[in-house]
């Protein structure tokens, strides 16, 4: 069934691509939620870039409807459009140290204030535990990226069987790696034309021989993973986790 999508999918965009003379290709709708499907598109002859909508599938509509109405009407009223890229998709709610705490007493839990968290939970990562980060906005769109998200060492090729069942996955979602992206050439191949979506984890790549050793964990049995991206300007306390993580092991996933 992959096969058959990928090539059924590769043929209508790389006709177009030849027909329109447009190698630049943005991708949105439902079925790009399949990133090796994304990854076959990037490599597709005549595409020089690929954009996958963050919100690939309905959700997504609803900003591409926003962005056509803004830009048509920006130009009925002579206005200029903005066309700066999202630089992250943090759009949803966040809580303070209050409501956290008062969460925290609900449940009937117990809890610690860190006040060097980026440190501690790379520490904790280091000695093989495993961390739920609940941090900053919530994610838009389908992928977890960091702010809702259950953080393990990328070296154990066991989680995802154990980790998976714990979380009730099948062994048809593995786990993503997140990258510091200063590091991302270290860890795969062919990321020109395809970095920007790699921030959002919706494509996937060649890991390399080094990627392929260090962190067996997040690479796929094809030998592609699928990396977010990271940088201290689109999440700074998320960066900070990996640099810190980068000290202590000397790996920048």
């Amino acid at each position: 069934m992959q096969e058959v999508l990928e090539e059924v999918c590769s043929a209508y965009i790389q006709r177009w691509v030849e027909q329109a003379q447009c190698d630049d290709v943005a991708l949105a709708g439902g079925v790009f939620a399949n990133v090796k499907l994304n990854q076959r598109v990037h490599e597709l002859r005549n595409v020089r870039s690929v954009f996958i909508h963050p919100g690939m599938g309905d959700e997504g509509l609803a900003v591409g409807a926003a962005f056509a109405l803004s830009a048509s009407l920006g130009k009925a009223l002579g206005l200029e459009i903005n066309s700066t890229a999202l630089a992250d998709v943090y759009f949803g709610p966040a809580y303070g140290a209050k409501e956290i705490q008062e969460a925290i007493g609900t449940a009937g839990l117990e809890a610690e204030f860190a006040p060097d968290i980026e440190k501690r939970i790379a520490e904790l990562l280091a000695r093989g535990h495993v961390v739920a980060r609940f941090d900053g906005r919530m994610e838009y769109g389908p992928r977890a990226l960091g702010n809702r998200s259950i953080l393990y060492q990328p070296t154990d090729p066991t989680v995802n069987d154990w980790l998976n069942k714990r979380l009730k996955r099948t062994e048809f979602m593995p786990f993503a790696p997140v990258t510091l992206d200063d590091f991302a050439d270290q860890c795969y191949e062919n990321l020109d034309g395809a970095r920007y979506p790699a921030k959002f984890m919706t494509i996937t790549f060649n890991c390399t021989d080094w990627m392929k050793q260090h962190c067996p964990a997040v690479v796929h049995v094809d030998g592609t993973a699928r990396p977010q991206l990271v940088d201290e300007e689109t999440n700074p306390s998320y960066a900070r986790i990996l640099r810190e993580y980068h000290k202590l092991t000397g790996l920048p996933c």
